[in-house]
């Protein structure tokens, strides 16, 4: 920032001037998009961030949302169909461990909403909540949520859960599952590589529904995303030290593959998996967004950074 030789001569006027000129040096470099955003700028990361979904953020959810969308999202509908379940039976005895009864983790299995070729194929059989990661997680956001409680073992519906699956509610419903799923539940119990405490891909959620909006028209391979991602955190690539089988990269890939497309990608419909064999670790080759990501958010094009 070039200042005129007598800048100087007056010091009151001059540090008047000089505040409003790093004020607008820093506003500018705020709203300046930047490569390693791939094209938001520190303000929109910021939001992206910190302020998810909110008027000024990059990504925003759709407004109304109609239920033709809300039916396209395997893990909302699921959701819908364990409150309906409750709803239904009034009152459900847990196991000794907590958990949803076989018959019942069964019936939910067969609204086909998240199908597992483990299970299709009879190499694990449904008989316990603990086959269904889908399942076991639906039915632990819904605590989580306070949709549901389980006093003495007992799972009935909250006066909440009763209210969202009033007609008309399910806007509303999906907003809140939306939240926890993305700011409650810890996206470490969605693999297992040992990061329970990494945030790689649920921090910057939002910026990760930023990129598939932005470069999701065509199929990609998931390291273009993962490449994306580091290049704007770089810091998860030293959480993890080498081992004799993790580079700190792959380690990043596999978490980012695990819990941003196979996880919240696929259960929230979001993108589409060219050779998708609906399991982690098989390799399917490329990526691209769904359909259904564009109409349920509004998302900021971004600059070129």
């Amino acid at each position: 920032m070039q200042l005129p030789n007598d800048f100087f001569d007056n010091p009151a006027r001059d540090a008047a001037e000089l505040n409003q000129r790093l004020t607008a040096h820093i506003n500018s470099y705020n709203n300046t998009p930047l490569a390693s955003c791939s094209g938001l700028s520190p303000n929109q990361m910021a939001d992206a961030l910190y302020r998810p979904l909110s008027a000024a953020a990059p990504v925003r959810l759709q407004s109304p949302l109609s239920d033709a969308v809300l039916d396209q999202v395997p893990f909302f509908r699921q959701v819908e169909e364990l409150l309906r379940l409750v709803q239904r039976e009034k009152i459900i005895k847990l196991t000794a461990t907590g958990a949803l009864p076989r018959k019942f983790v069964q019936e939910l299995y067969e609204h086909g909403l998240m199908r597992s070729k483990y299970v299709d194929e009879g190499f694990i059989k449904l008989n316990r909540e603990f086959d269904s990661p889908f399942i076991e997680t639906v039915h632990y956001l819904a605590h989580v949520a306070k949709l549901v409680k389980k006093p003495l073992g007992k799972l009935s519906l909250t006066k909440k859960g009763e209210s969202l699956l009033v007609a008309g509610q399910r806007p509303e419903l999906f907003r809140l599952v939306l939240e926890v799923f993305t700011g409650r539940l810890h996206w470490g119990s969605f693999d297992s590589f040992g990061s329970g405490k990494s945030e790689v891909g649920q921090l910057g959620w939002s910026f990760c529904v930023y990129l598939l909006a932005r470069f999701g028209q065509q199929p990609r391979p998931f390291s273009f995303y993962v490449d994306k991602y580091v290049l704007a955190f770089p810091n998860f690539l030293e959480e993890q030290p080498p081992t004799n089988y993790w580079t700190p990269a792959t380690f990043v890939d596999h978490l980012f593959s695990s819990r941003v497309l196979y996880c919240f990608g696929k259960w929230f419909g979001l993108v589409e998996i060219e050779n998708d064999s609906l399991e982690v670790g098989d390799g399917p080759a490329t990526v691209s967004a769904s359909p259904v990501l564009s109409q349920l958010f509004i998302v900021s094009p971004g600059g070129k950074g």
